[in-house]
């Protein structure tokens, strides 16, 4: 039975499994970074519109995530979120400010160490 495979062959399944199988890995444990479809990163201001689903929720959270990057002190943190914030206003979604107030929290205790309190959202979303 051996006999009938030739070398081209025995490599050719050995490359194809094995790429196969670090396929499978690399789309394990990087799945968050594997998109065949690239998504928007920001809605423009035009585009909200009562009623943001959580897709919408999802892409505001992947934008607001760069805020947090290289802020070592609040107030630069807080400029920064104020600014952003800005674009999001007329969103009145009931649990919009809640899931995005849940999310910065998080984050800034995080990534920046730094605590922010209900008072400084409050200001923010003024």
């Amino acid at each position: 039975m051996l006999q009938n495979i030739s070398w081209s062959q025995y490599w050719l399944v050995i490359i194809l499994t094995s790429l196969t199988f670090y396929l499978i890995v690399w789309i394990t444990f990087y799945k968050a970074s594997f998109s065949l479809i690239k998504f928007k990163t920001h809605l423009p201001a035009g585009e909200h519109q009562p009623g943001a689903d959580k897709e919408d929720i999802g892409i505001i959270l992947r934008d607001l995530q760069t805020v947090f990057q290289n802020k070592t002190n609040k107030s630069e943190l807080f400029l920064a979120l104020d600014k952003k914030i800005k674009s999001y206003q007329e969103i009145d979604d009931p649990g919009f400010r809640e899931t995005i107030n849940q999310f910065i929290l998080s984050e800034s205790q995080t990534k920046c160490s730094i605590r922010l309190e209900e008072e400084d959202l409050r200001t923010l979303w003024k």
